[in-house]
């Protein structure tokens, strides 16, 4: 139920607030890696939520990356590591990136 949730209302609050976006993923093994407009959105939402559904504070020192293809389709999402110099964006975005658009 926890996906279910974080599908239902974290994506659609990362996709509308991010807190940067990032163009050309170099670092995700399953992604086209040629492929332009594939972008990644990442936000720190208000919540997380557990494995039965239940809200909880977001989860610390970690931000929420939305992956959408160039069709503008969302097709990954997950919790990750937050950089150590910047609470708001995933660790090591400066290499896993091509572009950062926002």
């Amino acid at each position: 139920m926890g996906h279910a949730k974080e599908l239902a209302y974290v994506v659609p609050y990362v996709l509308e607030a991010p807190t940067a976006i990032f163009e050309g993923l170099r670092e995700e093994m399953d992604e086209d890696h040629s492929a332009h407009g594939w972008r990644c959105y990442c936000g720190v939402p208000k919540c997380s939520y557990g494995a039965e559904g239940e809200e909880r504070p977001p989860r610390r020192g970690q931000v929420f990356l939305v992956f959408v293809n160039d069709k503008g389709i969302a097709y990954n999402w997950r919790w990750e590591k937050a950089d150590d110099m910047d609470d708001k964006l995933p660790i090591d975005y400066r290499i896993r990136f091509k572009e950062k658009v926002l």
